[in-house]
């Protein structure tokens, strides 16, 4: 039995979702117009409809990021936020908070994102029994690891491939908010791993000067799909909604 396999790309907006589906992605993620876990790249629920309209047309998938800690006033909102995800004709919404799992929902998919932080099979086995259906590993599991999650549950497994790499853990990072007051959990990273930086040992000589010291390079996992999909992973995302559309038709490709 082969499970079947998703190249997933993400849609800034309607114009780079297009383009996306045109060079051949299965499904897209975009952000409505808040809780997205990149603020600078919200979106209408009017283009969401548009993008989920012309997806249709080619059997292509759009699912919808909810991926931030959500505060109790914006619960409602974030309520109401999914059934108009689901009226827009999104096949699925991907979620941190679990606070969402409490609310009266659409039959409408629950991803569980990168945010969750999934290493482990306990976790993982957790949120497949809360009712997730599928979930967005970790990305710096090894290909052991990824199998004896996939062994551990029966829901579909998600893990970036291609673009930007955290230093830490997703939905773990506090580095952002000590640094600048600016929460990765509420969608306002400031990358501070992105800047340069000097190195200065305890007797106050400068090593290293004015460079990215805590910048990983970008993932690219493209010629590792074989084996990942031998260890149980059926999605393969591409990251980067805050990309432009160049970047994204060349990396579908």
């Amino acid at each position: 039995y082969m499970k079947s396999l998703e190249l997933l790309a993400p849609a800034k907006n309607l114009e780079i979702g297009t383009a996306a589906i045109d060079c051949g992605a299965d499904a897209v993620y975009i952000a409505g117009v808040q809780f997205g876990a990149r603020e600078k790249a919200g979106n209408s629920f009017e283009d969401v409809s548009a993008l989920c309209a012309y997806a249709r047309k080619y059997a292509v998938k759009v699912y919808l990021t909810l991926n931030t800690i959500l505060q109790e006033r914006e619960l409602p909102i974030a309520q109401e936020y999914i059934w108009r995800a689901y009226e827009s004709g999104c096949s699925g919404i991907i979620v941190q908070d679990l606070g969402v799992l409490k609310m009266e929902l659409p039959k409408i998919k629950l991803i569980a994102s990168t945010q969750c932080d999934i290493r482990t099979p306990e976790k993982a086995k957790l949120l497949e029994q809360l009712g997730f259906k599928r979930l967005i590993l970790a990305r710096e599991l090894s290909l052991e690891q990824i199998a004896q999650i996939s062994n551990a549950v029966d829901c579909e497994l998600e893990f970036f491939v291609h673009g930007a790499l955290c230093v830490c853990y997703s939905g773990q990072c506090y580095l952002s908010e000590h640094l600048t007051g600016r929460s990765a959990n509420r969608g306002e990273c400031a990358q501070a791993c992105r800047n340069n930086y000097d190195l200065v040992d305890s007797r106050g000589n400068t090593i290293v000067k004015n460079t990215p010291l805590l910048s990983l390079k970008d993932l690219n996992l493209s010629k590792r799909i074989g084996e990942l999909v031998e260890a149980g992973i059926t999605s393969f995302k591409i990251e980067g909604r805050l990309k432009n559309a160049s970047y994204v038709k060349n990396t579908v490709t």
